[in-house]
């Protein structure tokens, strides 16, 4: 008895009599099989047993009608099923699943397991490329669009690769996951319902699609949807993105106040100085002279409130600084936080109903481990950026700063933040929405944010690159191995929309991790910055020359490789 077979272009999908037992995937002329002897499978997460899932593997019926066929699929229990159909699309293969649960659903979870790939490329943390010498059960989850910034995941092969993706342009989440077995790859793909988490049916779209020649090859498939899906432009054509941004190709990011000091990192009167230093060995015409902790006591201190700090002078010496600035020649940015309000500001009891509340009813916060017990305490608030009076708040706190000491830019942190809310408004069109009101209400000034994905990327111009950090285990991920590498896969894609900047927590030259983070932000095409953290961190040495000569011939998004 014969399996199923789906053709399209000079492509083939060959099924078992299982039809969820995968024995072919031949594509190109060198008939190459990526997955001779894979195995496809369902599950279903429910929010009361979201680490128990529901197996949707037991076949009712197959019904093959031409170049198509649809699984009808059920779990241990009858009364969870699935329709899985799998059709000819052009020149991919499209999934269409449907599923009915006697409980809500969380998540719905397709796997591909037998890919015979050489790497994987994900557009996650900066750009990913996961290995074949990856040691056997490794396996890494992204979340869609936080750390999974683009829809899509690459298998290279020797002659070419797959394309594994959606088309979905509602703001509503994803994940990915990838497992190292013996000697291939098993693909992840996965799709949370949208919060309140009180649906029992489902269904959800994705396309298998290959590529000949180099990874490029394999965005441009998915490039020419999400341009048109987004209606990007080219940076430089965004309504924020001042021609002076243009020339910008270095950051001088200095550091202020202090939380747990009596002195600042370093006063205003200090940042004159240095960047008056700064001025003799870099133009400061193409420097954007970055100021992190201008405020208050320190970054988020008092957010939504950033009136310059007294410890580092006020606001007569942050006016002097900003004159000093602008006469050297420099454009000057300010640190802001997208969503921040710490719980003793004096609003947050009337912003307090617009905090994030995730889909499981817990509400969300930036926290610190400040006593070493490995859990964090609470530090502020995050609130919800699709609520507009949020939005007449910080659009009344930027205006006076704006207006009052002649800012060029905003630094916007933490817009890469995805949460799925089961009170207000839908997270991500907010945060889109919020910084493009924030753009309509100042058309002159530059707004950039902390890392890029497809949501945010009509919205934001310029943004600091993320995800670099915590492959050096800021996060506390792995950190540097042998068969995980940045890859220039995200610089790739976003690069023709987005200038891509270094990240606010850069390496100073003096940190044993700075040549590696500068290695892969040179791989990247990523704006250099020199951080000063401390007001006695060197600026004149061959590092920062070595970065400001790097910097005169940044590699355009198209000359990645």
């Amino acid at each position: 008895m014969e399996g199923f077979k789906i053709k399209f272009k000079k492509n083939i999908f060959q099924l078992g009599i299982n039809p969820f037992d995968v024995e072919s995937i031949f594509y190109f002329s060198k008939r190459t099989n990526v997955c001779p002897q894979g195995k496809m499978s369902l599950l279903l997460r429910t929010p009361d047993a979201v680490s128990h899932p529901v197996l949707l593997t037991k076949i009712k019926r197959v019904i093959s009608n031409g170049n198509s066929i649809s699984i009808i699929a059920e779990g241990l229990s009858s009364k969870y099923k699935a329709k899985l159909k799998i059709s000819a699309a052009g020149d991919e293969i499209k999934f269409n699943c449907y599923v009915n649960s006697p409980k809500p659903i969380w998540l719905l979870e397709w796997k591909l397991s037998g890919l015979k790939l050489n790497e994987v490329l994900v557009p996650a943390l900066g750009g990913q490329s996961i290995k074949s010498n990856a040691p056997e059960g490794t396996q890494l989850s992204y979340k869609y669009p936080f750390w999974w910034n683009a829809q899509f995941v690459l298998g290279s092969t020797d002659f070419g690769g797959i394309i594994l993706r959606s088309e979905d342009k509602k703001p509503e989440l994803k994940l990915l996951r990838v497992l190292k077995e013996k000697d291939s790859f098993e693909i992840t793909y996965g799709f949370e319902v949208p919060a309140p988490l009180d649906k029992k049916l489902f269904k959800a779209e994705w396309h298998l699609g290959f590529y000949e020649g180099n990874w490029k090859e394999g965005v441009e498939i998915h490039r020419k949807w999400l341009e048109k899906a987004f209606d990007l432009r080219p940076f430089s054509q965004h309504s924020n993105f001042p021609k002076w941004a243009g020339d910008i190709n270095f950051i001088l990011e200095v550091w202020g106040a202090r939380r747990d000091r009596i002195n600042p990192a370093h006063s205003f009167d200090e940042m004159r100085e240095r960047i008056n230093d700064f001025s003799k060995i870099c133009d400061p015409q193409k420097t954007l002279l970055y100021l992190a902790g201008f405020a208050e006591h320190g970054i988020d201190s008092n957010a939504p409130d950033y009136n310059p700090s007294p410890q580092c002078g006020g606001e007569s010496k942050f006016k002097l600084l900003i004159d000093e600035a602008h006469s050297l020649g420099y454009k000057v940015m300010i640190h802001t936080n997208v969503l921040a309000m710490t719980f003793n500001h004096r609003l947050y009891s009337k912003f307090k109903k617009f905090q994030v509340v995730d889909c499981f009813g817990k509400e969300q916060t930036w926290g610190l481990d400040m006593d070493g017990d490995w859990l964090a305490e609470p530090y502020f608030a995050y609130i919800n950026p699709a609520n507009k009076e949020w939005g007449r708040l910080i659009v009344k706190t930027f205006g006076k700063l704006i207006n009052q000491f002649k800012l060029d830019a905003v630094f916007l942190d933490q817009t890469l933040l995805a949460f799925n809310v089961s009170k207000g408004n839908n997270f991500l069109r907010g945060m889109r929405e919020h910084i493009q009101r924030l753009q309509k209400a100042f058309p002159n000034i530059l707004f950039a944010g902390e890392g890029i994905n497809e949501q945010v990327l009509p919205a934001l111009p310029m943004a600091q690159i993320h995800g670099i950090d915590s492959i050096t285990e800021v996060h506390g991920m792995e950190g540097q191995v042998a068969w995980r590498e940045v890859h220039p896969v995200s610089s790739y894609l976003f690069g023709k929309y987005t200038r891509l900047t270094a990240h606010l927590l850069t390496k100073h030259p003096s940190h044993p991790m700075f040549a590696f983070q500068e290695k892969s932000y040179d791989k990247l095409g990523v704006i250099p910055a020199l951080v000063l953290y401390t007001s006695d961190q060197q600026l004149n040495i061959s590092e920062t020359k070595n970065m400001i000569t790097r910097a005169s011939t940044l590699k355009p998004y198209k000359d990645l490789s």
